[in-house]
Order: C-alpha cells, then structure tokens, then sequence
C-alpha cells in the first residue's frame, strides 16, 4: 500500500480503486479512465473549487482530506461534510451544467483526479456492472442527506456534537486499547459549523464530555474514550 504522502500516478495500482466505484474498473475502460481523468496535488488550505461555480467535470478524492461548505445569503458560513480517499466530492455533479453546490477546500495534503465528465459517461454506457454501482452510490448519498436532514431536526446540541464524534472517529479515527483517536486536527470553529452549533456551545460541551471523562483534548486533538456514552448520548 502506498504511503499516504505519495502521489497516486498509476489507477492499475491503486489500493482505492474498488472503495472509489467511480475507478473500479478493468482492461480497455481502466486505461480509457486514466485517459480521461488529470491528478491536481493541493496543500492543505487550498481551494479546489467555489460554490456557484460551474463544475468542469468529476472530482474525486485520491488522497488527503477535504471539507465542503455552503454559505448564506447573510455570508453565514457552515461545513457540510468532511470527506476522506476515494468519495466523490460531489454526486450531482453527473447533471448537464451542473454547478458546484459547496466550496471545497483541503485540510491537509490531497490529490484530486478532474475527470471528463462526457467521455466517462461513454465508459458508464458500455459498461453496466458500473452503472448498477453507481446507482447504488447516489442511493446511499439520498440516505446520508436524510440522516443530516434528522441531526438538524430532532436532535439536541449535546446529541448532534456526540453524533459528530463517533461519525468523525469511525470515519477517520484510529483506534487503540478501546480509545480512537479522531484522525483530524479540527479547529473549534469547525467542530461548531460540522455539529450546526455555536462555537460557544460546542466549547463548553466538549469541556462537559471531556470532564464527564467521555473524551481527552490536547490541543486539537480529540481521543474518544467511552464510545458506548457518547453513542447513548447521540441515540445511535
């Protein structure tokens, strides 16, 4: 497996490919993919690409991580989704002049594959075990939204904040002796925009779990010690 750090050049080799769907593919298509498709590298706090923007193709996630945000009429900023290797940074983006509905913005070191939208719908075409998979995909997403749609609906700020833990450590968390790290340096204000909370809020209930020993802070790095509270908390 390569390292994180490299640079992903050759799809054939790439650990990602059946996680991605987008490049789970074989012979003639996978070498028509890497035909289609230009790997951009971006240093963490760089912008791929703005919100309102035309999209120019599909962008997917090699390698690094990347946060997606929606701003108000007001200038009212908040994060959408994080997402690690291998997501499809945006799933609507398959519609005829599509435009990007968030700004996408890096958190770390990332690579990012533009594919050509038009000449990968022609791969989709010859290929149906691909689009069976795709449309399981785009099914899941509908799922993903309804889930958000109910955090923001029924649930309190002390259970959207503890859902937001557990989601962040099992996505991105590395877990040792029942404790997971999440694997994401995040700035408070982050932490507010992702739960849909204040920065005030999400403050004083991070000190509250981590003084309810549910959690340890040390600096922006946050160790998950009782999963299965946080989990009761957030009615998981």
């Amino acid at each position: 497996m390569k390292p994180e750090s490299c640079h992903i050049g050759n799809c054939g080799t790439c650990t990602l490919r059946a996680e991605a769907v987008l490049c789970d593919l074989e012979g003639e298509d996978l070498e028509e993919f890497q035909r289609v498709k230009l790997s951009l590298d971006y240093e963490p706090h760089q912008t791929i690409f703005y919100e309102g923007h035309l999209c120019v193709g599909l962008y997917l996630l090699c390698r690094g991580k990347v946060k997606l945000t929606r701003s108000s009429a007001r200038g009212q900023r908040r994060i959408i989704r994080i997402l690690g290797p291998g997501e499809l940074i945006e799933k609507h983006a398959f519609d005829k002049q599509a435009f990007h509905e968030v700004t996408c913005e890096t958190l770390e070191p990332s690579q990012v594959c533009v594919i050509d939208k038009e000449r990968y719908l022609a791969v989709i075409h010859r290929n149906p075990k691909l689009a069976i998979k795709l449309i399981q995909l785009l099914s899941n997403e509908l799922g993903v939204n309804m889930d958000q749609l109910d955090q923001f609906t029924f649930k309190s700020a002390r259970e959207r904040l503890a859902g937001l833990l557990i989601e962040l450590g099992d996505r991105f968390g590395k877990e040792s002796a029942n404790q997971v790290q999440v694997g994401l340096t995040l700035k408070r204000e982050e932490v507010a925009e992702l739960a849909g909370i204040t920065v005030e809020t999400a403050i004083r209930l991070l000190g509250v779990f981590r003084d309810e020993g549910l959690l340890a802070i040390d600096g922006r790095t946050i160790t998950l010690l009782k999963l299965e509270r946080l989990a009761r908390i957030a009615r998981c």
